[in-house]
């Protein structure tokens, strides 16, 4: 039988477990909170710097801008950029981003010298570097992004885009699709994809001053850094809804554990009350029998 002191010290371990994971769980919901927020803010503000920016790809000619270098696809090597979480204790999210990764390998059939990878977050440099993969800057970027770090990312991506050191750039990341569902999704984000733009047709022209190609080549980039905020906040909205997630079932999972501790503690209680008391009666027994 197992001692009753060595029980009674796992009881303790398990309930500073819960204590840990359950103020984990109540810091990823006040994250949450701030990200859902932030992400809805600017889901709006793109949403309007979408609309402006189709407008003005069809005042004019509709094959003019598909000349456009931001529309244009040159060059063999392809940049992506993957979104993971500078801590662990997150469930899938990460393991779910290094399976697409080896996927785009294995079933796209892309060589290694043919990509490069951009890793934004501590795992994802960890897992980039022991896989030897091709990353395109050997210093680690956490997981912590600012508007202006944003914006000179973008602006640094777009030079090498126009300078035609990569072919196209994609985003790779966590969308949460439902409150507890999240699936991997590859994203291009450089050459613009024009696919949706063609769908759109407008009820009017607009006239443009100074012309159409300075206008786009200033609306651009602040179209592509409200899409990298908002990826950004996607993934950051899914890391801590499976943060969150995975404390709450740490929690059940570690009261499960303490329950049957009790269990087995009280019954290895009583079974030493009940010998002691056994012998306390055998002893009785044998001084009466003297007498």
């Amino acid at each position: 039988m197992s001692n009753p002191k060595e029980i009674k010290r796992r009881i303790l371990s398990i309930e500073s477990v819960i204590k840990t994971t359950e103020a984990m769980k109540m810091i990823s919901i006040v994250k949450l909170r701030k990200s859902k927020n932030l992400l809805m803010k600017v889901k709006i503000y793109l949403d309007s710097i979408e609309t402006i920016l189709f407008d003005l790809l069809f005042t004019e000619n509709k094959k003019k801008f598909e000349k456009n270098p931001f529309f244009s696809e040159k060059g063999k090597i392809k940049l992506f950029i993957v979104f993971t979480s500078d801590r662990g204790l997150c469930g899938s999210f990460n393991s779910s981003i290094f399976s697409k990764i080896n996927h785009i390998f294995q079933k796209k059939g892309y060589l290694h010298n043919e990509c490069l990878f951009f890793p934004i977050g501590k795992k994802g440099f960890d897992f980039l570097w022991k896989k030897k993969y091709n990353m395109y800057n050997q210093n680690c970027i956490e997981n912590d992004l600012f508007h202006q770090k944003i914006q000179s990312l973008v602006s640094e991506f777009i030079f090498c885009f126009l300078k035609e050191k990569f072919s196209s750039i994609y985003l790779i990341y966590n969308h949460l699709k439902k409150s507890s569902f999240q699936e991997v999704v590859i994203e291009k984000f450089l050459p613009i994809p024009i696919k949706d733009f063609r769908r759109k047709t407008l009820e009017f022209s607009y006239i443009l001053e100074p012309s159409q190609k300075e206008i786009l080549n200033f609306i651009i980039p602040k179209f592509l850094n409200a899409k990298l905020l908002k990826i950004f906040c996607q993934s950051t909205t899914a890391e801590h809804t499976s943060r969150m997630i995975s404390m709450h079932k740490a929690t059940e999972n570690a009261s499960d554990i303490k329950h049957d501790l009790m269990l087995n503690y009280n019954k290895e209680r009583q079974t030493t009350i009940t010998k002691e008391i056994l012998e306390i009666i055998s002893g009785l027994e044998s001084l009466d029998k003297k007498k």
